[in-house]
């Protein structure tokens, strides 16, 4: 027979990943079987923040299996918060970069850029190269590898340029309306090996994008 029980954490102050949202972890439930005692399952059950009076049971992973974002003030950098936006993108409802930052901030966190050890002054210019690859001749997919601080993919017909363009200066916007609301300056420029697509990557780097707070006017080499 199965047990289960609710474990109110009303003091904890931790931010998570679960299911494609990020919020605060409430609580947990706890699943315990007579005949397995010993392989109880706990599930994080969020905060709705300040839109919701209630918390929900969250439909991701266990606790054990649920990645921490950060503590509830804390700021973290774009590098970072591109490991759950790309979790994000996977999940059945994708989620995009934008939806996250706003539970993020939601929830009293947000963003800061990072700092040169050497010199403790702040990076700005951030290097996002893409990886293209064509599954078949009517698919493709296209998007920035780990060592990127932001990241972007795109599901596009193969060879529709345009269509490839489009998805990534959306996302593009994002990051930069993200980074305007936070007063962070900085600039994003494309790369990419795939020469079949490099005129995609001109295109990027060559549009100009009229920001509060960041160098994305003049083309971005």
């Amino acid at each position: 027979m199965k047990h289960v029980k609710i474990m109110s954490m009303p003091e904890c102050d931790k931010l998570i990943y679960s299911g494609g949202i990020i919020a605060r972890q409430i609580g947990a439930l706890m699943v315990v079987d007579d005949e397995n005692p010993l392989g109880a399952e706990s599930y994080p059950i969020v905060s709705g923040g300040r839109n919701l009076a209630d918390g929900w049971l969250s439909q991701g992973e266990e606790c054990m299996e649920t990645p921490v974002v950060c503590r509830v003030g804390e700021k973290i950098e774009p590098q970072k918060f591109a490991k759950f936006v790309k979790m994000g993108m996977h999940e059945e409802i994708p989620t995009s970069a934008y939806e996250l930052y706003g539970q993020l901030r939601e929830n009293g966190s947000d963003l800061q850029l990072p700092f040169w050890a050497s010199n403790h002054e702040t990076i700005r210019e951030y290097r996002v190269e893409l990886e293209i690859n064509d599954f078949s001749k009517e698919e493709a997919f296209c998007y920035s590898t780990d060592t990127s601080s932001f990241y972007f993919e795109a599901y596009f017909e193969s060879g529709n340029h345009d269509d490839l363009y489009n998805q990534l200066s959306a996302q593009l916007m994002d990051y930069i309306n993200i980074l305007d609301k936070e007063e962070l300056g900085a600039k994003i420029i494309f790369t990419t090996y795939d020469f079949d697509y490099h005129d995609v990557i001109e295109r990027l780097n060559n549009t100009p994008i009229e920001t509060g707070y960041c160098d994305m006017m003049k083309p971005r080499h």
